[in-house]
């Protein structure tokens, strides 16, 4: 069937109008509004959508550990031990009680005087061996001598004196207090006296110096 004049020639034009509307979208420019709406797709399509930012917490760096400092060996020292101090002498702290025994007599006359004359027992010594030191230690020990019981003329014998038989001595215990520089003085004028010990030196000396009746 052959077509009609008029309907083939719109096909043809038909068909060059897409194929030339297909070409200027594409590989041309083109030109009008279909020019500028392509060129805006392919802009779109060339041009990659900006990358989103992620926020990313900031990182505290860590604190540098401090080097240990070197340990520098020290040279061993050797102890040194320092001496004791030597104590003062203090009266307070070396006085100790030291007994003594006097005859009867001798201590009711030492607790008389002491009562009239109100002064400790330490005091009474002191002042009685100061006396007998004055007077003289051997003249001292010679009166608290009692004479010997056997006596001649005719036979005379040489006694050994009887320290054990003095004036003075007894057996009433009495007590006083010296300190060590005290007794160390009374130490030497026993030694001097040639009196065997202590109590003995004591118990001459105070019956010499007591007031009243001394022992017969």
């Amino acid at each position: 069937m052959t077509p009609p004049k008029g309907k083939k020639r719109v096909d043809a034009d038909d068909e060059q109008s897409m194929s030339d509307e297909g070409v200027g979208n594409l590989f041309s420019g083109g030109g009008g509004g279909g020019s500028a709406a392509s060129a805006s797709a392919l802009a779109g399509w060339a041009t990659p959508a900006p990358a989103q930012s992620q926020s990313v917490a900031p990182v505290t760096p860590m604190p540098t550990p401090l080097a240990a400092p070197p340990v520098i060996p020290q040279p061993a020292r050797e102890a040194v031990q320092e001496p004791d101090p030597e104590p003062e002498l203090n009266d307070a702290d070396t006085a100790k009680p030291v007994g003594f025994y006097v005859s009867q007599n001798v201590a009711a006359r030492f607790r008389k005087y002491r009562k009239q004359h109100d002064i400790t027992h330490t005091q009474i010594v002191l002042v009685a061996v100061e006396a007998a030191a004055e007077k003289g230690l051997a003249q001292v020990v010679e009166d608290a001598r009692r004479a010997p019981r056997f006596q001649s003329k005719l036979f005379a014998v040489t006694v050994k004196p009887d320290d054990s038989d003095l004036r003075g001595l007894g057996p009433v215990q009495l007590q006083y207090k010296p300190t060590k520089a005290q007794r160390a003085i009374i130490d030497r004028l026993v030694r001097e006296s040639g009196l065997p010990d202590h109590t003995k030196f004591l118990a001459v000396v105070l019956d010499q110096f007591l007031p009243g009746r001394r022992d017969a």
